[in-house]
C-alpha cells in the first residue's frame, strides 16, 4: 500500500523523504515494463524531493529545478561524496531524456542504481548535523547566495553549519 501524499503545501522533510522512495520504486517499475520516459523522470523526482528535504530542513529556498541543482552540488561539496554531485546531474539528465527520449534503458538502469545508492546517504545527511564550509570561489558563492539568499556571501566567508539558516550558530545565537 501507498502512503498517501501530505496535503499541498504541508509536506515535512520526512514527507519528502518518503515521496523520495516512492517515486525511486516506480521508477524501478517502469523501467521493467519498459517505460523509459517515465521512469526517466521518476528518477530526477526522487533525486528533487531527496534535495528538497534536506533544503527544507536548512530553511533553504528550494522552488525551482535549478534551486535542486545546485542543492545537489552544495551537498555533495560540504558531505565531499561525489556521487551525490554524479546522482544529482545524471538524474537531471534523465529528466531531460522524459522530453527527448535520447537514452536506452542500459542509462537510465545505471542511473537509477546510482541513485539507488544514494538515497540512504540523501537521508543520513537530512538529518546529521551540516559540515563546516568555506566559500572557495565564485561558484560556491553563488551557489550559496542562491539557496540561502544572502546576497552579501562572499568568497572566503566560512560557515561552521554549512550555511544552514536552521542552527543556532546561523542565526547568531
Amino acid at each position: 500500500m501507498t502512503t498517501p501524499l501530505p496535503q499541498p503545501g504541508t509536506a515535512t522533510p520526512k514527507d519528502r523523504t518518503a515521496i523520495s522512495r516512492r517515486f525511486l520504486q516506480q521508477a524501478r517499475e517502469e523501467l521493467q515494463q519498459d517505460e523509459r520516459l517515465q521512469a526517466s523522470e521518476k528518477t530526477w523526482c526522487a533525486v528533487a524531493q531527496a534535495l528538497k528535504a534536506i533544503a527544507q530542513r536548512r530553511r533553504w529556498m528550494h522552488r525551482g529545478h535549478n534551486y535542486v541543482l545546485e542543492i545537489g552540488h552544495q551537498i555533495g561539496l560540504e558531505f565531499g561524496n561525489g556521487d551525490i554531485i554524479a546522482a544529482t546531474f545524471r538524474a537531471d539528465q534523465l529528466h531531460q531524456n522524459f522530453y527527448e527520449n535520447a537514452h536506452n534503458a542500459q542509462v537510465i538502469e545505471q542511473t537509477v542504481d546510482l541513485v539507488e545508492a544514494v538515497m540512504p546517504v540523501l537521508e543520513n545527511i537530512r538529518d546529521a548535523a551540516p559540515h563546516p564550509f568555506t566559500i572557495a570561489n565564485r561558484l560556491d558563492r553563488d551557489r550559496l547566495r542562491l539557496v540561502t539568499g544572502n546576497r552579501s556571501l562572499q568568497v572566503g566567508d566560512v560557515s561552521p553549519v554549512g550555511f544552514s539558516l536552521n542552527h543556532p550558530v546561523a542565526s547568531g545565537q
